[in-house]
């Protein structure tokens, strides 16, 4: 609490759970849900290229990245926040089909709600 018995605003929008059962077209088999995936690749460091032949280093440059996840979720606003709170990593997405109850565990894991949380600044 403030001085002015207001209360303080948190740092972050609370979490809640983020699994919404929504209908399934025919393409989905039963029993399951289509899902996103989202893997984050940080950059760690720029490497020289070794020549496969002389063992000795070449003019090439390649990127050195470690990856984090896999992160679940359903809806395209999901992964715009996951964009903004992850804005300097490099993300790639697949769409995919998992049991329900799966994908519920999965998408309200608290780790993968933390990354679908907005950040306040």
């Amino acid at each position: 609490m403030s001085k002015e018995g207001l209360a303080v605003a948190p740092k972050e929008t609370t979490p809640a759970p983020m699994f919404r059962d929504e209908e399934q077209d025919e393409t989905v088999a039963r029993g399951c849900v289509r899902v996103s995936e989202v893997i984050a690749y940080d950059f760690v460091k720029m490497e020289t290229v070794m020549d496969g032949l002389t063992g000795k280093p070449t003019d090439m440059k390649r990127k050195i990245e470690k990856g984090r996840g896999p992160y679940f979720f359903q809806d395209s606003e999901d992964f715009l926040i996951f964009q903004k709170n992850n804005p300097k990593a490099r993300l790639e997405t697949f769409n995919i089909q998992m049991r329900k109850s799966t994908a519920e565990k999965r998408i309200n894991d608290p780790e993968n709600v933390k990354q679908f949380t907005r950040r306040v600044k």
